[in-house]
């Protein structure tokens, strides 16, 4: 009878006492959604190697490749690199092409050029005028 009563015991709390902490769940749960998370962000870095590779030309290629028909002119590196303190705004629209926006803070005039990369960023630079001429370049970096 004993030895019964063993087999039945055993039989009703063996399967409470493999119960699963409910600590042990949230963890899981914790893992999955940074696993999720990671992938997301494995896209995004994937989408801003593409667009960057496009955006640079590689090493060995000349400096003088012209962009991708589909890019606007202002995303050639080396059109950043030419703008100088003191260029006039007719200039800074000659070389880079006409701003995606402009805004006028503080006295100053800001032309900004914005490139929206997939949903979750965009390329964006920036040029700051005073008195018509340029007081600061911001080159295009993702965001």
């Amino acid at each position: 009878m004993s030895r019964t009563f063993l087999v039945l015991w055993a039989l009703v709390a063996l399967p409470a006492l493999g119960a699963e902490d409910p600590r042990i769940s949230l963890l899981e749960q914790q893992v999955r959604n940074l696993d999720r998370q990671v992938q997301a962000l494995t896209r995004q870095v994937e989408t801003l190697r593409a667009v960057s590779s496009r955006l640079s030309p590689p090493s060995n290629a000349p400096s003088a490749a012209a962009p991708a028909d589909d890019l606007p002119s202002w995303v050639n590196a080396a059109k950043w690199r030419g703008l100088r303190p003191g260029m006039s705004e007719i200039d800074v629209i000659s070389a880079l092409g006409p701003p995606s926006s402009m805004r006028e803070e503080g006295g100053a005039r800001l032309l900004l050029y914005a490139l929206e990369i997939g949903s979750s960023g965009f390329l964006g630079g920036s040029v700051t005028l005073k008195d018509r001429v340029v007081a600061e370049v911001r080159p295009p970096t993702l965001q």
